[in-house]
């Protein structure tokens, strides 16, 4: 079984390469925020967890920000704090935090849930998702919520997370690629 059977296998969302949807445009980004009504740009809270892709990261953002004419005040957080007051509170106006599980692609279908996302087509198609079983109707309705979720421009992603694996000679099954940090066993084998 190849790396792509398993991925189809364990049912990961497939990518559907939606990178063309939000392009590095801060000219068409300032002509938005001017359409908006935010020609001369506002202030944002961008409230940031400790690890090294939030913290490098925002300030990454937040200097890209200041160039199309968004000041944001940016607030290091330890762990406690930003589940007290962004994931619990709602009170930020930006983040940035790693969301890799795969199948947690349901969370946008809870209006409740800290992003605060809220669109009943999204909605009624997880429930379709959660009452379908056929795998190619499935993927369909995957590849579906996923250009949803970036044409309605929920969230801004920004990267992949390095995946690093070494193996032994003779290992087989291991994924090129990983969609999540944990390590699946169930389709590794040695080679006889």
């Amino acid at each position: 079984m190849g790396n792509e059977d398993q991925f189809h296998l364990h049912e990961y969302p497939p990518s559907n390469h939606l990178l063309a949807n939000s392009p590095y445009n801060p000219d068409v980004a300032r002509a938005l925020l001017a359409v908006a009504g935010y020609p001369d740009g506002f202030t944002t809270t961008l409230k940031l967890p400790p690890p090294s892709y939030a913290r490098r990261g925002g300030e990454i953002i937040a200097s890209q920000l200041r160039e199309i004419g968004i000041e944001t005040e940016v607030s290091n957080l330890e762990w406690a704090q930003w589940i007290e007051e962004v994931f619990t509170n709602k009170d930020f106006g930006l983040s940035i935090v790693s969301h890799t599980e795969p199948m947690d692609i349901g969370i946008y279908a809870r209006p409740e849930y800290y992003f605060q996302y809220d669109n009943p087509a999204f909605q009624d198609l997880m429930t379709r998702l959660t009452a379908t079983a056929d795998p190619d109707q499935r993927r369909a309705m995957l590849q579906e919520a996923q250009t949803i979720i970036s044409t309605d421009y929920v969230n801004g992603y920004l990267f992949q997370l390095a995946a690093t694996s070494v193996a032994k000679t003779g290992v087989q099954g291991m994924w090129l690629n990983a969609p999540t940090q944990a390590i699946d066993l169930t389709g590794i084998s040695w080679a006889d």
